[in-house]
This record gives C-alpha cells, structure tokens and sequence, in this order.
C-alpha cells in the first residue's frame, strides 16, 4: 500500500480541470510574508514586476534591499509604478516591514517607532535569531561568535545556550519586556500589523495577553505547521479565538519542511478559511521565486479541494483587513 500522502496526491492530480488559468489565478492576491532582498534572496523590483503581471494586490516584505526598509520599499514602488505604466498593468502595492533581531542585536525601541512612524507597514518579533528558534533549530555561526562565518550553519543548542545567544521577549518573572509593550502598543496606533515571529509557546501567550488587554487584532502567526513551533487544530483554534490570523507559507509545502498538503486543508476547514492568509516565504535559491511560490500555494489549495469562495478569503480577506488596504 501507498502512503496517505502519495495516494491522496495522485488524487489531486487526477481530479484537475482542464482550466490551467483558474488554478493559478492570483488576482488581488496579498503575499503577506515575501523575502527579496536581494543577493541571495531575489531582487524586490523583480519580485514586485513578476506580481503586477500576475494581478496581484500588493506584497509585504518582511526582507528587502539593504537601507531603511520603509524608503527602499517607496523606490521600489516608484519603479514598479513607472513600469506597470508603460506596460498597461496595475502596479503591485509593495509594503515593507521591520524585523525585530534581524541584525542579531539587543531590541531598541527607538528604532523600530522609526520605522513604524517611517511608514513599514508590519513588524515581526524575533523570528530565526529568537532565543527559541535556535534551541529548536540552531542558527548561523556569526551569532555565536563573531569570529565565526556567517553563511557556517549551528545546529540546535541547548535552552540555556539558546538564552544567551538568542532573543527573549520576557522579563525574569515572565512579563513582557517594556520594550516589546511599548511596540504593541505603537502598532496598534498606526494600524500596523505584528507577526509573533518565532517565538516561545510562553512568549506568545504573553503577547497575546497583551493584545487582548488593548484590543488589536492585527496580529498574526507564521508558518503554524513548521516545526519550529509545536500547534495541531485544537492549539489553532485557541489562537484564533484570541483573534490571532495564521500565514500559511508555500515553504511549509515544499521539500524543505515537507507538510501534506490535504493537512494544511484539513486545518484550515477545521478553523474556519478567515482566521488563514497566504504567503511565499521563498526567494532563495532553494525555494522558487516570490510570485512563483505563491501560485504554487494557491495551485496545490484548489487542487486538493478548497473552494474558490475559500480561495479568495485566504488570498485577500483576511490580509486587506490586516494591512488596513481599502477594498
């Protein structure tokens, strides 16, 4: 016998319509988690072309170019602008965002109500450089010690390593650091979004106290099938009564992290299609680039059954409403 996984995708395959252009439609598609920095990550411009060819809404770049995220991202617009025009397109709408510990350095409120008032449009808690991630998923060698080569992989280290190393959001009697309330507390007066990053199960269960407390609901987790973090449904559903939104990635579904895809369906049918949004979390060599990566997603969605009704929540609902975008 087959495996679940093998036969319910031979399923899939079998079940296609002879419409290629439905099922990688990405009209007014928001990529809410895009990677394109350039180097080793594709270029923004590019990644910002490739979307308004495929009628996509807008892109929030958790990376981009080097510089202040939020200026890189306006000149990045003002080229797409340019282009789309000479093209007859609409251009994609290109947001950025501000990375909590991407450099690896000590949070500094100053800077990230620079780039919130600057005009970033989402900021992420500590996410690979959180003390978490690299006691579950190790790191990069220059973390460690700068001596070490950047690009030279660490694998996971114990808690207490990972403590030193690593980000940690909570004080010593597990309250949220001033700094990180202070940051809650300045996206919800600019409407801006926050992804919990990777954080601890004890560090989001302070955050979401936090937000609960003032109500905003911009708030969202990614990647909820990786194994950096430890959800099934149920943990799932909690989140999502707390008025928490999950960004489901096409890197989940790729072979680096390898999730079935009739689970990330099964998940998202058993929470219900407004508390999910879609992401690419690519742009590496490893992974396919922006645009791509997203209709991989969006293809692999509808070939394993969800509705276009479905498809359409989870492309645009939920992220126009986080991303504060008018209809």
């Amino acid at each position: 016998m087959v495996s679940r996984r093998v036969g319910r995708s031979y399923q899939a395959r079998y079940g296609l319509g002879a419409n290629k252009a439905t099922m990688n439609d990405l009209t007014d598609a928001i990529d809410v988690h895009a990677h394109a920095r350039g180097n080793d990550e594709e270029e923004p411009l590019h990644a910002a072309q490739q979307a308004s060819r495929a009628g996509m809404r807008a892109i929030l770049f958790k990376s981009i170019s080097a510089g202040r995220p939020w200026e890189v991202a306006r000149r990045v617009q003002e080229d797409v602008d340019r282009w789309a025009e000479q093209d007859g397109l609409r251009p994609v709408k290109c947001l950025s965002a501000y990375v909590i510990g991407i450099p690896l350095r000590p949070i500094d409120f100053a800077h990230i109500r620079e780039a919130v008032e600057g005009g970033v449009m989402g900021v992420w808690m500590p996410p690979v450089t959180s003390a978490w991630s690299i006691s579950r998923l190790g790191g990069r060698g220059k973390w460690f010690d700068e001596r070490r080569r950047y690009d030279e992989p660490v694998p996971p280290v114990a808690w207490e390593e990972a403590l030193k190393t690593g980000l940690y959001v909570l004080d010593d009697h597990g309250r949220l650091l001033p700094e990180v309330r202070d940051t809650v507390r300045l996206v919800a007066d600019h409407g801006v979004t926050l992804s919990f990053g990777h954080l601890s199960p004890q560090e989001m269960d302070a955050l979401a106290d936090e937000i609960g407390a003032i109500g905003y609901t911009r708030a969202f987790i990614d990647h909820p099938f990786s194994e950096v973090f430890e959800f099934d449904v149920p943990k799932m559903k909690r989140w999502a009564a707390a008025g928490v939104r999950f960004a489901l990635t096409w890197d989940e579904l790729s072979p680096l992290l390898g999730v079935d895809p009739q689970d990330m369906v099964g998940a998202i049918r058993a929470v219900g299609p407004e508390h999910f949004m879609l992401s690419s979390d690519a742009g590496i060599p490893l992974l396919p680039e922006t645009v791509e990566a997203y209709r991989l997603l969006v293809a692999t969605l509808r070939a394993y059954g969800m509705t276009e009704a479905e498809m359409r929540q989870l492309m645009t609902g939920s992220a126009k409403e986080i991303l504060n975008l008018s209809s």
